[in-house]
């Protein structure tokens, strides 16, 4: 365990409850301005003073105003403590709650985990830590610190000798720029919050109603599943000038990741990082369902907060000729339109046609120049594995590196969960809707998505149970093998936020909301002929590596050149 040094201080807000040093007995006013972070007044922004209840709307020039009544009498709702803040080798940070939880983690930049310099539970106080006081080799590293459900990251460079009064700082966040005066508290008694919608909302902690005139700025928006772009050090086949081992070179001498799947991976590449496919690109995915939202909203699809399609990627090889101009078909997107279900599901009309999809493609070799391979939980493994410890699988990987501690196990290799592989869901000749609803069909689908289990993400597990089990509803009978109708459009820019690739193709029109049956697909040139299939391998897909989008001198957008690939964690490696 390494050593921290505690500075106690007093229980401050005690003390000034008991001091009355806040008692006044007449009205006061709070005012301010809301602006934007280009400096321009927000109108009909909603101001609210959280303790005394009391709330204003912004006119036309941004501003704000509130009378406290003498009546309220403001009480210490917190200490406001330093956040923490590294200078030179020493992490200062501040305890405020009994018991509180700290975790200090050191990684080296590949993401390997070196050690723990501290992981215990903490009194309140004031402390410093030296998180690499052990020899370690000259490198840069990262030091992940956990407190109080937030995280932060600092970088450390070791340099000379391995010791730590060698260590220099490269810490470069705003808490750099903090005041040299660590051990500082402020009395919050309230806090002016203001929001809007399209900008994430703000708060203003403050220590007396005299304070002001408050100028609160509120930021645009920014969906969760927004990311950097793909770190280059993981898409290439082999990084430009990156020489093997040399740190000096480009990311750092690492010059080459391995595709999780071997085969059909090199085996040679098993001490390399292994690259898997994002859970977050599965039909039904928290990342889907919200891009596809956001791009409604965005682009004026329909009304309401449901969209008119649902997002998805797929495996499809160029059709050339045909839907597409260029032998790659990596990052293209295509507005599919279901027609004719599998012989064994029932038929429209009485079944319902699923919404029609936006698809982007991020794998090739998949279903042929005709078919649209749909990436879906339990949609079978495909050609290879990388999901799975299953050896009865004859593709399953020999890198032993999997995404999933637990999976559905019954027909991976043909098809995986689908409706259409158990007799609660087809009882009788034809199949009939009444069998898809019975109460055994939905449990029985429940009964095999839910064996799904990621150990390392709740949320991965609990949106692989549902796109699996999503699929195979009457509404949105995925889960089988579709004849449908296609068109190329442009990608929709929210839909490549959680791919992570994006074209350059203005001259390609957009998805077309109100296409939603075979008949409106027809009458708006959409081509026949295709057909769908279903797959969840976890093996990194071909779009994944810039050499299938830059080296086939696809129009990329900048650093936006290749789709994200994940850890076996599933957490995508951003730049």
């Amino acid at each position: 365990m390494k050593p921290i040094f505690k500075i106690t201080f007093s229980i401050l807000c005690i003390l000034l409850c008991a001091s009355g040093m806040f008692s006044f007995s007449h009205s006061q006013t709070l005012s301010g301005k809301v602006i934007d972070e280009k400096g321009v007044a927000i109108k009909d922004a909603l101001v609210r003073l959280a303790n005394a209840a009391l709330s204003d709307t912004t006119g036309d020039d941004g501003t704000w105003s509130m009378t406290i009544p003498a009546g309220i009498e403001p009480f210490v709702r917190r200490v406001l403590l330093p956040a923490p803040v590294l200078r030179g080798a020493t992490l200062y940070f501040a305890v405020n709650e009994k018991d509180m939880q700290v975790k200090a983690s050191v990684y080296a930049v590949s993401g390997r985990l070196m050690y723990h310099a501290v992981d215990r539970k903490l009194a309140p106080g004031f402390y410093s830590l030296n998180p690499l006081n052990i020899s370690l080799p000259q490198d840069l590293y990262l030091l992940r610190f956990r407190i109080n459900g937030e995280t932060r990251y600092y970088k450390l460079l070791v340099t000379g000798m391995m010791d730590h009064r060698s260590i220099v700082s490269l810490q470069n966040s705003v808490d750099a720029q903090r005041s040299e005066k660590l051990v500082k508290m402020a009395v919050i008694i309230d806090t002016v919050k203001a929001s809007k919608a399209g900008y994430a909302p703000s708060a203003v902690p403050i220590s007396s109603y005299k304070d002001g005139p408050l100028t609160i700025t509120l930021k645009l928006s920014v969906p969760a599943y927004y990311l950097n772009p793909p770190n280059p050090c993981y898409n290439q086949f082999n990084v430009k000038n990156c020489i093997p081992g040399d740190t000096t070179s480009a990311c750092r001498g690492n010059c080459a990741v391995a595709n999780a799947c071997s085969p059909p991976e090199n085996p040679n590449k098993a001490n390399l990082p292994k690259t898997f496919i994002c859970p977050r690109f599965m039909l039904y995915s928290t990342e889907m369902l919200q891009a596809a939202k956001d791009d409604a909203a965005l682009y004026g699809w329909g009304s309401g907060s449901e969209p008119p399609f649902n997002y998805g990627v797929v495996g499809h090889d160029a059709d050339v000729g045909g839907l597409d101009n260029n032998e790659s078909s990596c990052c293209q997107c295509y507005q599919i339109v279901y027609v004719t279900p599998e012989p064994s599901s029932p038929p429209p009309p009485d079944l319902p046609y699923p919404k029609p999809l936006i698809v982007q493609s991020f794998n090739t070799a998949a279903s042929g120049p005709k078919g649209f391979d749909v990436f879906m939980a339990a949609g079978g493994y495909g050609a290879f594995n990388a999901c799975y410890n299953d050896p009865a699988f004859g593709n399953t990987t020999k890198f032993n590196e999997f995404m999933y501690d637990q999976f559905p196990y019954q027909n991976p290799g043909s098809g995986g969960i689908s409706f259409l592989r158990y007799q609660e869901c087809i009882k009788g000749w034809p199949p009939t809707v009444d069998g898809v609803l019975s109460a055994a069909c939905q449990e029985k689908i429940r009964q095999m998505c839910n064996q799904a289990l990621m150990n390392a993400s709740a949320q991965i597990t609990e949106y692989t149970r549902q796109s699996c089990i999503m699929c195979n509803q009457l509404n949105s009978l995925y889960h089988q093998n579709w004849d449908v109708m296609a068109k190329r459009v442009r990608c929709p820019q929210n839909l490549t936020r959680v791919t992570g690739c994006r074209l350059v193709e203005d001259k390609l029109p957009l998805p077309l909301p109100l296409v939603l049956t075979p008949s409106q697909a027809q009458a708006n040139g959409f081509a026949t002929g295709y057909h769908t299939t279903t797959m969840q391998d976890c093996c990194k897909p071909t779009c994944a590596w810039a050499d299938w989008t830059v080296g086939k001198n696809l129009p990329v957008d900048g650093e936006w050149n290749s789709f994200y690939s994940c850890d076996k964690n599933g957490k995508p490696i951003t730049k």
